[in-house]
């Protein structure tokens, strides 16, 4: 039933013209959820980082740290820096 309502509420946003497409759509909820829930962004940028995908320097970025904390948060969940 949820998905159902989901799926509604999608269709209404893009038929309504608030947003021009479902890829609009979801870039600004990304955004509005990150905002709310920064820690999620930590947890990406932990994990996008752990898996070779990202550069130290940018996952500071993503998580809006300087390189040493960033490298200290690394450090306190465990994943071994590059270098």
């Amino acid at each position: 039933m949820t998905s159902i309502l989901i799926d509604d509420i999608e269709d209404i946003l893009i038929s309504s013209g608030i947003y021009p497409n479902r890829k609009t759509l979801l870039e600004d909820s990304y955004r509005a959820l990150f905002r709310s829930r920064p820690e999620l962004t930590r947890k990406i940028a932990i994990e996008l980082y752990s898996h070779h995908e990202i550069s130290l320097a940018r996952g500071a970025e993503i998580c809006g740290l300087d390189i040493e904390n960033f490298k200290e948060l690394l450090r306190e969940n465990g994943i071994s820096i590059d270098i």
